[in-house]
C-alpha cells in the first residue's frame, strides 16, 4: 500500500462525502500531529454514491462535496 498526503480541501474522491457513503475510505486517516493533512491510499477504490460508479481515491469530478 502506498500512502499519499492531501489537504482536506483537495477535490479528490478520498475527500468527498459521496465516496463510500458515511463510511468513507477505509485507508483515509488524519496525519498524526498535523490536522490539515490526511493520509490516503490513492489506489483504494470505493463506490461513489452520487454517480453510482466505482472510483479510485485520487480521481475527481464536478459533484465533489467536502467531507472533512
Amino acid at each position: 500500500m502506498t500512502t499519499k498526503l492531501t489537504n482536506p480541501r483537495s477535490k479528490i474522491c478520498a475527500m468527498c462525502r459521496y465516496w463510500n457513503g458515511p463510511v468513507g475510505g477505509l485507508q483515509v486517516k488524519p496525519k498524526v500531529n498535523s490536522p490539515n493533512f490526511f493520509m490516503f491510499d490513492p489506489n483504494e477504490k470505493q463506490t461513489c454514491y452520487k454517480h453510482h460508479f466505482v472510483r479510485a481515491a485520487w480521481t475527481s469530478c464536478t459533484g465533489w462535496e467536502k467531507r472533512y
